[in-house]
């Protein structure tokens, strides 16, 4: 009889203590899915549906719009093609590894996975692991340099967002300026049109997180509709459905001159349409530049685990796809040697005339598209210094939190608002001024913008270089990539080829400074960013006396708590 009471007691208490189990580990899922507490007072009020529509159409810019013909003149219509297809595939793949470090629970340490065969709360361990998100922080990309390399790593990479975003939202108001004098040509008013984008860029990312999102979701679903509305219209001047133009194209120009046969009037063909081919590449990255801005938002994202799992795939597909048929249907319906083209893209004037997709409305003799194309790309170029601003304020409340600069900026608003991050952001913003000055400041703008050039593959290289990292340490700890909710193919070797495939597109962006006669100018011009780069990260070397981080010491664990809620950086 007291065997029997001893054995139900014990029972009861097993079950008791696996209840208990359950319902904190339910308690931690909860927090990771629902919770609007974000890192050092942010807030996390942007839905699924906004970081997947921002995800897709972010890298919908001014680029796509009008700077794709660029692509069209320097490798021929099969090139260009071919450029963007590979330049998207391996960004894709860059993607994912993004994706995999940012769905990985900090709670799978070798102490879950070795847990106890068969017990109830390794099961629901694991099953915490398979629904939680390793790193939802503002600090992003950022922070992984420092976790899976060094300090020093990781603050270097900061720096290089930070100085490449920052120049690239003043590109932005100035081109979003530039295009208004599309109707207004007077050219004194540059300087009220960069005020106007300049302010409401500000109150957008000053009265909170969930308004900007919904701005951004607006404006990208614009951007989309767009797209697919001038990819059918391609399709119809293609095959001759235009009333104004029944002819028939086809794909002639895939079959009379696929390549770029006089790329730069180098012999023989083949060292000319290779190059071409390369010009190509080398053009095809900047314009999938952003596309990595989705770890920054995910710090703000309200269920982090469905919102970036999502964003990851839709980059992947959509985005690559997006830009592999825009490119097909340019490339059907626009001779490379065609005047327009090569006009457009000597002469541009940063307006609606040098897209591709006028010179195919032209050519088809259909007069309003111009305009509609004009105020389109007006919405997409105040839409990506929105969205650069914003991802300034974030990354440098990040480098705050590394330690780099004063930690004055962790402070936020009561909306979750970096405040001094804002202020930098305006800051890199003023620098548009400089594009509505003399010939001297219009030069010196336009340097300071080809410095950063490079910026997004330096970032994109970090990215598969810290995941090569991170899975050396979850292979070092014990911990099974099954249980991952993402899952890239074929790694570590898919990262390990986007990471040399970039280097190399690092190493030979500037080529065309040594052809023809060495160019001094645009070699600093293409090169210049990477000493600035080597220098931020040698300052936190020498200041931090950091040292790379051990494998074993690699911190994987935590929990989804202290992650989402920055309690472990808040001491």
């Amino acid at each position: 009889m007291g065997l029997s009471l001893t054995r139900s007691r014990s029972s009861t208490e097993k079950k008791e203590k696996d209840q208990e189990g359950r319902a904190d580990v339910e308690a931690v899922v909860e927090d990771l899915e629902f919770t609007e507490k974000g890192e050092h007072g942010t807030k996390r009020h942007l839905s699924p549906r906004v970081v997947s529509m921002i995800a897709i159409a972010g890298t919908i810019g001014t680029g796509l719009f009008l700077n794709s013909g660029a692509a069209l003149a320097l490798g021929g219509p099969v090139g260009a093609w071919l450029g963007y297809t590979l330049m998207g595939i391996l960004v894709g793949m860059m993607m994912y590894c993004l994706g995999e470090i940012l769905l990985v629970s900090r709670s799978t340490s070798r102490k879950v996975q070795r847990g106890r065969a068969g017990g109830r709360h390794t099961r629901f361990a694991r099953l915490l692991t398979r629904r939680s998100c390793y790193s939802p922080t503002v600090g992003a990309f950022t922070e992984w340099g420092s976790v899976f390399v060094e300090p020093a790593f990781g603050f270097a990479i900061g720096f290089n967002y930070v100085l490449m975003i920052g120049m690239a939202l003043a590109s932005e108001l100035s081109a979003f300026a530039i295009l208004i004098g599309y109707w207004d040509k007077d050219a004194s008013h540059i300087g009220a049109y960069i005020t106007v984008g300049l302010v409401v860029c500000l109150l957008l990312n000053v009265v909170g997180v969930k308004y900007y999102g919904e701005v951004e979701f607006f404006f990208a679903w614009v951007k989309v509709l767009t797209l697919i509305g001038l990819v059918i219209f391609g399709i119809i001047v293609n095959v001759g459905g235009v009333p104004s133009n029944r002819e028939y194209i086809g794909g002639r120009y895939w079959r009379t001159e696929p390549w770029n046969d006089t790329f730069m009037d180098l012999k023989p063909v083949g060292k000319a349409r290779f190059l071409g081919f390369w010009a190509v590449l080398t053009r095809a990255s900047f314009s999938f530049g952003g596309v990595e801005a989705v770890a920054v938002i995910a710090g703000e994202a309200h269920n982090p685990r469905r919102s970036i799992r999502l964003a990851t795939r839709a980059v992947f597909y959509r985005v690559v796809g997006i830009y592999v048929l825009t490119m097909l249907i340019i490339g059907l319906n626009i001779d490379q040697h065609s005047p327009d083209l090569l006009r457009g893209v000597e002469d541009s004037d940063g307006t609606a005339a040098s897209s591709p997709f006028v010179i195919i409305a032209e050519q088809a003799k259909v007069k309003v598209l111009p305009e509609i194309i004009n105020a389109v790309v007006i919405t997409a170029a105040f839409s990506a210094a929105n969205e650069d601003m914003y991802a300034v304020s974030r990354t440098v409340l990040a480098l705050a939190k590394h330690g780099g600069i004063p930690r004055w900026f962790l402070r936020t608003s009561k909306q979750g608002i970096p405040i001094g991050g804002v202020i930098v952001a305006f800051c890199f913003g003023c620098l548009a001024y400089l594009s509505c000055g003399g010939d001297g400041a219009n030069q010196a703008f336009i340097w300071l913008s080809n410095l950063t050039a490079l910026g997004d593959l330096i970032c994109w290289v970090a990215i598969c270089y810290c995941y090569t990292r991170f899975y050396k340490a979850l292979e070092i700890q014990g911990i099974n990539r099954r249980n991952l909710t993402l899952r890239g193919w074929c790694q570590p070797y898919m990262a390990w080829i986007c990471f040399w495939f970039f280097s190399i597109i690092i190493l030979f962006n500037g080529f065309t400074s040594f052809i023809n006669g060495f160019k001094g100018a645009d070699f600093v011009a293409a090169y210049l960013t990477l000493p600035l780069v080597l220098l931020a990260y040698l300052w936190d070397t020498i200041w931090r006396r950091s040292k790379v981080v051990d494998l074993n010491e690699v911190d994987l664990s935590g929990g989804p708590r202290a992650a989402l809620k920055g309690t472990r950086y808040d001491k």
